[in-house]
């Protein structure tokens, strides 16, 4: 057995060894991106790209109409029946955010003496700066007028303009994701199933409790903690869409897009640092990177918002 002296000095050792140079290599880079990708965030859903630089440009490919026409044997398509690809650019700008995990002495023990350390400290602080991420691509909102955090780029819900539909306190019912539903040009609906309604965890609750009710095969799987889909779509509540109050009402908003379409860029070069704090008696780790978040294609997100809770 380690004495408490041993012990500290063990973690101050691996800490430094972590942290060395305090650029991390690619290697831990990576891992450390799929650690926060696979946080119970939204992250968890979307598409993380790896940024090389601040700045990376993301090609788009597709069809937007019919490229299939009737064959006639023997006879070529003319230039107006063959198909074009529809190309586009979209690009992201990735802005610094910074995430401090304090870690005391005590939390550090067993750890140190099973060998898991750095393991622990990883996971620890990507499931913070999940969380802290998640905020930002979530809610950011460029010309907000407090926080400076969420001043730093325009997140999902601001990026959503083309199709909005304002609710103006009416009950979360089917008729709600209805008109989210149908909000989405139909062009892109291939396969709901892929999509996802996401909204607060509130909302989500509320959506499983209606589904309960009616006592089906899918009510007894939503109350046993599976998603309640609503026209095919799964609802899935998420920490950073919160409830909020219009009035005397308590309300909160509904995002419709299919998560791959949700693309979030983190920069490859991610800083580690550390101190020690002997007054407190605690490691202060402060990780330092840069990301952005787009839509690939806006046109394919619909969000209700100011939708009623009970």
């Amino acid at each position: 057995m380690m004495t408490n002296k041993q012990l500290i000095e063990k973690a101050a050792m691996t800490l430094a060894t972590l942290a060395s140079g305090g650029l991390m290599n690619p290697e831990q880079a990576s891992e450390f991106i799929r650690m926060v990708q696979s946080a119970p965030t939204i992250l968890k859903d979307a598409r993380m790209v790896e940024m090389a630089s601040d700045t990376r440009k993301i090609e788009k490919l597709g069809f937007g109409q019919r490229i299939l026409r009737p064959g006639v044997e023997g006879t070529a398509l003319t230039d107006a029946q063959r198909a074009v690809p529809t190309t586009g650019t979209i690009t992201l700008n990735a802005k610094e955010v910074i995430a401090e995990v304090n870690i005391t002495y005590d939390t550090l023990e067993n750890n140190i003496e099973k060998g898991d350390l750095q393991q622990t400290l990883m996971q620890l602080i990507a499931e913070r700066a999940a969380l802290d991420i998640e905020e930002l691509i979530v809610n950011g909102d460029t010309a907000h007028a407090t926080d400076a955090y969420l001043k730093l780029i325009d997140g999902l819900m601001k990026l959503t303009t083309s199709h909005v539909r304002d609710l103006s306190s009416a009950a979360l019912t089917k008729d709600a994701f209805k008109k989210t539903y149908g909000a989405v040009p139909a062009k892109y609906m291939r396969n709901p199933a892929d999509w996802r309604f996401y909204t607060s965890h509130m909302g989500e609750l509320e959506w499983k409790d209606q589904v309960v009710a009616r006592q089906t095969a899918l009510g007894d799987a939503a109350l046993q903690g599976g998603m309640a889909n609503a026209y095919g779509v799964p609802v899935k509540g998420i920490a950073m869409i919160q409830p909020y109050a219009v009035s005397t009402d308590t309300v909160t908003d509904i995002l419709l897009t299919h998560p791959k379409n949700i693309i979030v860029g983190m920069s490859r070069n991610i800083r580690l640092e550390v101190d020690k704090d002997i007054r407190e008696r605690k490691f202060i780790i402060v990780l330092t990177s840069k990301l952005d978040t787009l839509f690939e294609e806006e046109d394919a997100v619909a969000k209700a918002i100011k939708v009623k809770l009970p």
